[in-house]
C-alpha cells in the first residue's frame, strides 16, 4: 500500500477535524456531571470489570492498598488505604486493617469482611460466587481473620507480590452480610463499599448516581453529588459540555481533540493508560477447519500489517505500537528499549508465508465491538486492506455489544488487556491473561489452549521470587508466546477527557477516574 492509497483510506474512515465555539460554564460546584460513552451492566468489583466500570470503582470502593500516582507518577509506590500495614513470614502475609471504617450501609468494616472479600467462597474455591476472581488469586490456599483487625493470606508458594495484588480489583472490600443478602447480581446493581461516594441509583443503560459519603474515613470528597451519565454519541457529549450540562466528558475521538483545544472555557486532558488493544487469533478448531490453526498464516498476518504507520496516522505521537509483545515501558527492569521484533512488517515475507501455509482464501471473520476502543474501528478497516494485499481475506464485523462479539463462529476477536495487576511486573498481560485459568484460555469465547511449554515456564515464573530469575523466565515465556503468536498487541491505550474551567482533575494511567482526594479539586 503506497502513501497515496494509505491517505485515501485514512480519509475514508471519517477522521476529519472540526471546530466548536466556547462553552457555557456550569455554576453548581456541589454536583459534578460526567458524560461517558458506555456503562457496564453492573458495578461489582470483580464480575463488573470492564473499561466502562473501572472508571467508577475507586469512587465507591476503597482498596486495601493503593498505587500512589500523586506522589509517584511511575506507579511504583504502594500506600495504605483500608490496610495500614502488611508483613510476610514465608508463605503467610499478615494484613493489619484500619480501625473504624464504615460501609455505606452504616456497618463497620471488620476482618471478617476482608477475609470474605478475598475468600475461596467468593473468589477462588470450587464454585465461587465470582469465578473470574480465580484469575487474580492464583496460589491462594487460605484467607483467615485472625483478629478484629488482622487477616492472614497464605499462598501455596512464597509470593512477594501480595501487596501489589491487593492494589487491584481484589483489594476492593465488600461487606460480607450485605453481599450474601443481595447475591452477586443484586450487589452489582446496588453495591455498598467504603469509598468516598455511595451509590444512590445505578442503571447500566442510563446513569450511575452517587452522593458524598459523610462518614468516609478519609474525609468528605470535593462534591456532594457525582453523576456518570450515559451519552453514547460523542456529538451529544460535546454539546452537553458546550451548554454547561456536563462538567467532564470522556472519550473524545483523537481526530476531534482540536475541538476541545480551541474551545474557550474547556481543557483537554490526555493520558496513556496501562492497557493495550489487541486482536486475538483463534488458534482452536472452532469453527471446524479454522485456517488460523496454521502458524505460518498467523505469522503472515503479523508481517502484513504496518502497525507503526497505522498508529502514527491515527494517534500522531500520542501513543505507540509495542512491536515486541509484552515489552512494555511500564515494566522497568523487564523492559528492553533495544529489543527487535521477530516478525517485522514485510509484505513480501507475508505473501510467502501465506503461500507456505496452504491458505486458500477462506473468509476470516473478525468480531469487533463497535466504537468501544478509540480508533480501533478505523484501524481495522486499514488492516483488512493490508491483509488483502497479502492475499488474506478478512471480514471485519462491527457488532453492537460484547455479547454479540463473543458469539461464535469467529476467527479473530477485538480485545484489550490491562498491565498493572502487579505494579512494575508483566505478570498480568503475559501470565494472568494467557494462563490456563486466564480469561483468554477459559472463557466461553476462548481463542487458544496454552502449550505445555508455556504452562511449564509460566508456573515457574509465577512462583519465582528472585528478580533475575523472574526476568529470565519472563523472557522465555514471552518467546514461547511469540513462537505460537496467538494474537497481536496494537497500541497502548489512551484515555482523554474534556474538563471545564475551574475543575482540576489529575488522571492516572488507568481507565479509572479518581474524583476525590488530591485527584479532584474545584
Amino acid at each position: 500500500m503506497n502513501r497515496r492509497e494509505f491517505g485515501k483510506l485514512m480519509m475514508s474512515t471519517g477522521l476529519m477535524a472540526g471546530m466548536m465555539p466556547g462553552l457555557v460554564l456550569a455554576a453548581d460546584t456541589k454536583e459534578l456531571n460526567v458524560a461517558v460513552e458506555a456503562l457496564w451492566q453492573n458495578i461489582a468489583p470483580i464480575n463488573g470489570i470492564s473499561n466502562a466500570s473501572i472508571r467508577i470503582f475507586p469512587n465507591i470502593y476503597d482498596r486495601l492498598v493503593e498505587i500512589d500516582y500523586l506522589n509517584d507518577p511511575s506507579g511504583q509506590t504502594l500506600v495504605p488505604r483500608l490496610a495500614t500495614g502488611w508483613e510476610r513470614n514465608g508463605k503467610v502475609w499478615t494484613i493489619t486493617l484500619r480501625d473504624g471504617v464504615k460501609f455505606h450501609n452504616g456497618e463497620t468494616m471488620t476482618a471478617e469482611d476482608v477475609a470474605f472479600t478475598l475468600s475461596a467462597e467468593r473468589l477462588w474455591g470450587e464454585e465461587p460466587y465470582e469465578p473470574r476472581g480465580r484469575t487474580y488469586t492464583a496460589g491462594f490456599v487460605r484467607v483467615e481473620a485472625t483478629g478484629p483487625l488482622t487477616v492472614e493470606i497464605e499462598t501455596a508458594d512464597e509470593d512477594i507480590n501480595i501487596p501489589g495484588k491487593l492494589s487491584g480489583f481484589i483489594g476492593y472490600v465488600v461487606p460480607k452480610a450485605y453481599y450474601l443478602e443481595k447475591g452477586v447480581d443484586g450487589f452489582g446493581q446496588a453495591p455498598v463499599g467504603t469509598g468516598p461516594y455511595q451509590v444512590m441509583r445505578y442503571r447500566g443503560n442510563e446513569a450511575a448516581r452517587l452522593e458524598a459519603f459523610a462518614d468516609h474515613w478519609d474525609g468528605a470528597p470535593p462534591v456532594e453529588r457525582l453523576n456518570f451519565l450515559l451519552v453514547p454519541e460523542y456529538a451529544g457529549r460535546l454539546a452537553g459540555l458546550a451548554t454547561g450540562e456536563f462538567d467532564i466528558i470522556a472519550s473524545i475521538p483523537i481526530d476531534q481533540e482540536n475541538q476541545i483545544e480551541t474551545m474557550e472555557g474547556a481543557n483537554l486532558i490526555r493520558k496513556q493508560v496501562n492497557n493495550y488493544t489487541a486482536v486475538l487469533f483463534n488458534t482452536r478448531n472452532d469453527p471446524e477447519g479454522n485456517p488460523l490453526q496454521n502458524q505460518d498464516l498467523r505469522y503472515a498476518m503479523i508481517q502484513a500489517i504496518d502497525m507503526d504507520a497505522i498508529v502514527q496516522a491515527l494517534f500522531g505521537g500520542n501513543t505507540f505500537f509495542p512491536s515486541v509483545p509484552f515489552n512494555f515501558p511500564e515494566y522497568g527492569k523487564f523492559y528492553d528499549a533495544a529489543a527487535k521484533p521477530r516478525l517485522p512488517y514485510d509484505l513480501e515475507a507475508a505473501r510467502a508465508l501465506v503461500a507456505k501455509s496452504g491458505y486458500k482464501g477462506e473468509k476470516l471473520i473478525w468480531h469487533i465491538t463497535r466504537g468501544f476502543w478509540t480508533n480501533y474501528d478505523a484501524a481495522a478497516e486499514i488492516m483488512v486492506e493490508m491483509w488483502r494485499e497479502a492475499g488474506i481475506n478478512v471480514e471485519a464485523q462491527f457488532l453492537d455489544n460484547f455479547q454479540l462479539a463473543y458469539e461464535r463462529p469467529f476467527h479473530m476477536l477485538a480485545v484489550s488487556g490491562g498491565t498493572s495487576f502487579i505494579p512494575g511486573d508483566p505478570y498480568q498481560p503475559l501470565w494472568l491473561d494467557w494462563s490456563p485459568t486466564g480469561v483468554i484460555s477459559s472463557a466461553s469465547w476462548k481463542t487458544w489452549d496454552p502449550t505445555e511449554r508455556f504452562v511449564e515456564i509460566g508456573a515457574a515464573y509465577a512462583k519465582s521470587t528472585d528478580p533475575d530469575e523472574r526476568k529470565a523466565l519472563f523472557l522465555e515465556l514471552s518467546d514461547e508466546w511469540q513462537r505460537v503468536t496467538p494474537g497481536q498487541y496494537m497500541w497502548k491505550s489512551l484515555a482523554n477527557w474534556a474538563v471545564r474551567d475551574g475543575i482540576s482533575f489529575v488522571p492516572v494511567p488507568e481507565f479509572e477516574m479518581r474524583l476525590h482526594g488530591g485527584y479532584l479539586t474545584l
